[in-house]
């Protein structure tokens, strides 16, 4: 819960820092529909990244990293139905080519028989992710649009914190019995992680800013997604190298479906 909204707040040096680098625009200079979208996202948004944080939280990350690949096919499902933005042939093919290499992967951990049901929720949080991301995803394009990537990213990253805070509250205070301390360990946690945090704040909001740029360029919503989707491949070495979790050969099959599935997109 913490990570959930700490990464954003990190960020905010960076992201009110990047305003001067573009147009600001006030809130009065934005339409009527982009405050709606932007409360819908907020909502999908904050959903989103929690199930995100926990999957990775009680389950394998060499597991959940070829699920999150799943992301990519739901981004170009997203684009079709709230852009109205058709794929291609390559862009067809790599989602099921990315399905594919997320299905063996998911084949090959429940052979393993290891953290069965940690293993089993984080797909169930990942799939809800998926749908998720897939309409909110596409839904930010439009207020893009209205726009810049800086304000948006400002806007949006000040309504997610208190949003985000607010809920976490109200699920430290209904079950206390499982937070002991929450507050002083946070404190804690947040002064002995002062760097990584810095970091992630700044990663973070590159991150976002250089997302949001190419949706605006980009003529498909979806395959900015699905390209970003690409950080699965470093994401289960980090799983092997750093935590000695191990990857059998059908995982590395999966892996390269995967590959080759964001390969065929990134051709677009």
């Amino acid at each position: 819960m913490a990570l959930t909204w700490l990464q954003q707040a990190a960020g905010m040096p960076f992201i009110i820092l990047s305003l001067f680098f573009a147009k600001f625009y006030l809130p009065s200079q934005l339409p009527g529909h982009f405050w709606q979208l932007l409360v819908v996202y907020v909502i999908c948004s904050s959903a989103d990244v929690y199930c995100y944080f926990r999957a990775i939280t009680i389950a394998d990350i060499s597991y959940v990293a070829p699920l999150l690949s799943l992301f990519a096919v739901g981004n170009i499902a997203g684009a079709f139905l709230v852009l109205h933005q058709k794929p291609s042939l390559f862009g067809i093919a790599g989602a099921f080519l990315i399905v594919g290499g997320a299905y063996l992967n998911n084949l090959a951990k429940r052979r393993e028989k290891t953290n069965i049901s940690g293993n089993q929720m984080a797909l169930i949080l990942v799939l809800v992710s998926v749908v998720l991301r897939s309409y909110y995803a596409n839904i930010e394009v439009s207020m893009l649009r209205v726009s810049n990537p800086t304000s948006y990213n400002f806007y949006s990253s000040l309504l997610c914190i208190p949003f985000i805070i607010l809920i976490s509250t109200i699920v430290v205070k209904q079950r206390s019995a499982d937070y002991p301390n929450y507050i002083e360990k946070l404190q804690v946690g947040v002064k002995q992680n002062i760097w990584p945090l810095l970091i992630i704040g700044f990663t973070f909001t590159a991150n976002l800013l250089a997302t949001y740029q190419a949706k605006l360029i980009s003529p498909n919503a979806g395959y900015v997604g699905a390209i970003k989707s690409a950080s699965v491949l470093p994401l289960v070495l980090v799983g092997v190298f750093f935590f000695k979790e191990k990857v059998v050969r059908i995982q590395w099959i999966g892996l390269g479906l995967i590959v080759v599935g964001l390969t065929a997109i990134a051709i677009n």
